[in-house]
């Protein structure tokens, strides 16, 4: 059996096994006290009492972080942080957000005794938000598709519902299904000056939108007199008498338009 050295004994083999820095030095202390432990000058309390400061010694090594050098053994997620760059955004990209949100901001959609308390960034999330409740009576959006419609970050967008929000304008639901997600919150207009200023708006809308012949169906015609002026004859391939057909049959299409020709209504033929 290999005999221990001199400095191994008593109070010398805790205090090196305390100093020690290195997996090396560590594995040295615990080979000495094996030895003693082998040769009886270390009883067996004692031993297990070196053990646990030995083992400790070795996790505290292999986790403490060296300069240069990352940790040697497994480190929880939360220690290392991520390096985070902010992604550079195109120089077209940030001028189209830029118009976005200034037209979102300068649309009269929000009365000015509460579009002077916001900032232009701002002013756009609640457009965006106002749109949304003129149309649906609420707003379903999530917090990106709220950002994205106004042409701001979704920092700026939880600003600018957190402010209102705390100013008693809107109310913020939220629609937690379980303890691991949410669907997008309700958002919806609480403040009366608000909602009479939005219903004049959507009064005005409403008044002022032409109807265009996009707007109508196929079968809609824009005369004001339908009713027939003539008598359309069928005749039969067998050379009978003609038969009268109505031509109310289909009150959108009563042909008005064919009393209009020319050499209809004084009942002369068109051809020469």
């Amino acid at each position: 059996m290999l005999a221990a050295s001199p400095t191994a004994y008593g109070p010398n083999l805790l205090a090196r096994l305390l100093a020690a820095r290195t997996l090396q030095q560590i594995d040295e202390c615990a080979k000495s006290a094996w030895i003693l432990n082998g040769e009886g000058l270390v009883v067996d309390n004692e031993m297990e009492y070196l053990a646990t400061i030995i083992e400790h010694q070795r996790r505290t090594v292999r986790t403490e972080p060296r300069p240069g050098r990352g940790p040697i053994g497994p480190v929880a997620p939360s220690a290392i942080r991520p390096n985070r760059r902010r992604l550079n955004i195109p120089e077209g990209k940030r001028a189209a957000g830029w118009l976005r949100r200034r037209a979102l901001a300068k649309d009269c959609i929000i009365p000015t005794c509460i579009a002077r308390m916001f900032t232009v960034s701002k002013l756009a999330v609640l457009a965006v938000i106002a749109r949304a409740v003129i149309d649906h009576g609420f707003s379903g959006m999530s917090l990106p598709e709220i950002a994205a419609r106004a042409g701001v970050g979704c920092t700026t967008a939880r600003y600018a519902i957190r402010d209102a929000a705390q100013m008693g304008l809107i109310t913020v639901s939220e629609n937690r299904m379980n303890r691991r997600w949410h669907r997008p919150n309700t958002i919806r207009i609480v403040c009366r000056r608000w909602l009479d200023w939005l219903a004049g708006h959507r009064a005005i809308r409403k008044r002022g939108r032409p109807e265009t012949s996009a707007l109508r169906p196929w079968w809609s015609t824009p005369l004001k007199n339908l009713s027939a002026t003539i008598e359309i004859h069928r005749f039969s391939v067998h050379g009978s008498v003609p038969s009268k057909v109505a031509v109310n049959t289909i009150p959108q299409l009563r042909c008005a338009w064919f009393s209009n020709r020319p050499g209809i209504r004084d009942g002369t033929s068109g051809a020469t």
